[in-house]
């Protein structure tokens, strides 16, 4: 029996992959360009391991298999985008599920044409010796490495004179801004992270683990779509808040605890991440609630903030200066709000930025500056406004009534050309939050089996 391939796109996702495809090639003229597959997991799992494909080829060729190379030749008279894929094999197919294979792939990704693999030493040559530029990604553990590097530094193209670049700045820049299908994507891994944060609240009660609120958040991802998490989950309760990537998530939740989780998910590649900080008990003490609606009143300042024209830099400022004056408010620092931004005190309880590119990575790729200019903001990018507050326990000169309190609030958010689109509706403000913890049905509750 033939398996069928459950790699299947819309119209919009393959007139998508056609559109980048096109304005990759104008950028890179008269060259050729060469991208390849992300390697197969090496962990112990082996073939069993979780295969995630390289997010720069995915972008271009849609193709979410392993030992796959793409070629793009835009000066050639007969087809310009190629593929090369694995034949198919029954005994891969019944060990390892479904392929794609030279004849389906052309349909299925709109490739002009698709060849096997095993002709790749020997039509990549004859494409090669008419390029005056090669764009490719050189580094060793990328797939094909040891088989393209004698072709890409043969003598012919040494004597021709051919200029090598790294392909994969020309496609970075491409995918900083998005397109109507990735906004889409964006807009769906929100919601579905959303409605699991929002279920990980009502779950939460003094008494049950980090790992247990995980269990339930990472379900909840899962059962409403999402292929795979974007990243690591952070469930941080008490002061473990206060560690930027902790991911241990096995400490007990106690009564007078806030919680902080930082979790997104996928959908068709492209992530969410969100965070949100709640009281375990549903009620937040006064100094969890002034420190709170601080970072909370510094987010929503920095997001109204945003705009095309606007940089980065002055967001971060901008966030900063509220911090600093709540913090100076709160005794938690002393003097001005001018001398303890000179100093960059603040930074002592914000130590990170205040965001960061989103797409098919947490971290997108995107220059933040060009020939050492710091770009602005415009229509099409994404990115994370994320402030927060940490008070390391034990701060010298600091109350101790304020060791161990650690905050983010974090949203993804779309530049538009009148400002911006907020994609993430979880619930932030404090009424909402207290409104909500604990209030999962004992029906529900007994399903995740809580201590």
């Amino acid at each position: 029996m033939k398996l069928e391939c459950r790699t299947r796109l819309s119209e919009s996702q393959l007139n998508a992959l056609r559109r980048r495809r096109k304005d990759f090639m104008k950028l890179i003229g008269n060259g050729i360009a060469i991208l390849s597959a992300a390697k197969p997991s090496d962990s112990p799992a082996g073939d069993r391991a979780t295969y995630r494909q390289d997010s720069d080829f995915l972008y271009l060729t849609g193709c979410p298999e392993p030992q796959a190379l793409a070629v793009f030749i835009p000066q050639h008279p007969n087809f310009q985008s190629l593929l090369f894929v694995r034949e198919r094999d029954a005994l891969s197919e019944l060990w390892n599920g479904p392929m794609m294979g030279v004849s389906d792939a052309g349909d299925i990704l709109g490739f002009d044409q698709v060849f096997s693999l095993s002709e790749m030493e020997k039509k990549i040559p004859e494409w090669l010796a008419h390029a005056d530029t090669i764009f490719w990604d050189s580094s060793p553990e990328q797939e094909f490495f040891e088989q393209l590097r004698p072709l890409l530094q043969g003598s012919r193209l040494r004597r021709n004179g051919a200029e090598i670049l790294n392909v994969r700045d020309v496609i970075h820049e491409l995918r900083l801004f998005k397109d109507d299908v990735e906004l889409e994507a964006l807009r769906r891994a929100n919601a579905i992270a959303s409605s699991a944060h929002e279920a990980a609240m009502q779950f939460v009660r003094p008494g049950v683990s980090e790992f247990q609120v995980q269990a339930v958040l990472e379900s909840v991802m899962r059962s409403t779509g999402s292929s795979q998490l974007g990243y690591p989950s952070i469930v941080a309760g008490g002061s473990n808040a206060c560690c930027l990537h902790y991911n241990l998530n096995t400490c007990r939740l106690d009564e007078g605890d806030l919680l902080l989780i930082d979790a997104g998910c996928e959908w068709d590649f492209y992530t969410a991440d969100i965070t949100r900080t709640f009281p375990v008990s549903g009620k937040f003490t006064g100094e969890q609630r002034a420190l709170y609606d601080l970072v909370l009143e510094s987010q929503i300042k920095s997001i109204a903030a945003i705009k095309p024209g606007a940089k980065l830099s002055e967001l971060n400022d901008l966030a900063g200066c509220i911090l600093a004056e709540g913090l100076i408010h709160l005794g938690l620092l002393k003097g001005s709000v001018e001398e303890v931004l000179e100093k960059k005190r603040h930074k002592d309880f914000f130590p990170h930025g205040l965001g960061h590119w989103l797409g098919m990575d947490v971290h997108d790729v995107g220059r933040y500056r060009i020939k050492n200019v710091e770009r602005p903001l415009e229509p099409g990018m994404c990115l994370t406004i994320e402030p927060g507050i940490y008070v390391q326990p034990g701060t010298a000169d600091v109350d101790p009534r304020w060791h161990g309190i650690g905050i983010r609030i974090e949203d993804n958010i779309l530049v538009t050309a009148n400002g911006s689109e907020n994609f993430t509706p979880c619930a932030k403000a404090t009424s909402d939050l207290e409104s909500l913890v604990g209030t999962m049905s004992p029906e529900l509750r007994t399903f995740f089996r809580p201590n």
